[in-house]
């Protein structure tokens, strides 16, 4: 019992210095509110002239806002791979951190936590407009909302460290995480329903954990509906996450 609690202690110490480097920069969590803003407002304006709603969505407004926040979140979850990289090829921190008094296992699992912590706060502020604007500011499905957000960014935060784990320079990080938020974004039902897509592109939409997100996000609108929708995404959310921290353990020869 007392082992358990002081891993949990351990834990709780390494995702508090994950979000302590989030804030160590307020002026990024600031500038990811505004891009969802941004592609909330801008986009949906823009293209709700275009696309009719769909999916039982009243308006496109509503459609988009979920997608716009996955947005958000897949960004802050890739940022968490990037301070790895950073700690590894140019602050030289890596064999310094993983020789502190915490089993290295606990370690890189407390890195994929402190992740998702990162993601939640980063789309706190959209995850509750979007609430509001579905009507369920002050309803249970809320916290169906919260579990389809930290269930998506928990993959995206295994992708990224598997990444930061063999990205050579930051140039190739960078790259990959684009090629990654590319597919994301423009194969997935974030602006339009799958119907939209050549028949040949549906099955590698209908693939895409944007998509699987986006429509449990979307399905909070109905009334009634629980933490079903969010079932879609945990077991491809954790294979990912424990692919990342395979990866890292790994790569680090640990």
């Amino acid at each position: 019992m007392t082992a358990l609690a002081d891993n949990f202690r351990i834990a709780t110490n390494i995702v508090q210095r994950d979000i302590k480097i989030l804030f160590s920069d307020s002026f990024l969590v600031a500038i990811m509110f505004a891009n969802f803003a941004i592609d909330l407002f801008v986009t949906a304006a823009t293209f709700g002239r275009l696309v009719p709603p769909s999916s039982g969505i009243p308006s496109y407004f509503q459609f988009i806002a979920p997608g716009s926040n996955f947005v958000t979140c897949s960004v802050a979850a890739f940022q968490s791979g990037r301070d790895i990289w950073r700690e590894r090829y140019i602050k030289d921190l890596t064999s310094y951190l993983l020789s502190l008094p915490a089993s290295r296992r606990l370690w890189s699992v407390s890195r994929v936590a402190g992740g998702v912590a990162r993601s939640l706060i980063a789309t706190f502020p959209g995850t509750l407009t979007i609430c509001y604007l579905y009507g369920i500011l002050l309803d249970p499905r809320i916290l169906g909302a919260f579990s389809i957000v930290g269930l998506f960014s928990l993959g995206v935060v295994g992708i990224s460290m598997a990444v930061s784990a063999y990205a050579s320079s930051i140039e190739v990080f960078v790259t990959v995480r684009s090629t990654v938020q590319l597919y994301f974004s423009f194969f997935s039902t974030l602006f339009f329903s799958p119907d939209v897509f050549p028949s040949f592109l549906r099955p590698i939409v209908l693939a895409n954990p944007m998509t699987w997100a986006v429509e449990a996000f979307r399905q909070l609108s109905k009334p009634g509906v629980g933490l079903g929708p969010a079932s879609v995404l945990v077991v491809p959310s954790l294979a990912f996450a424990a692919l990342g921290t395979i990866v890292y353990l790994y790569h680090n020869q640990l």
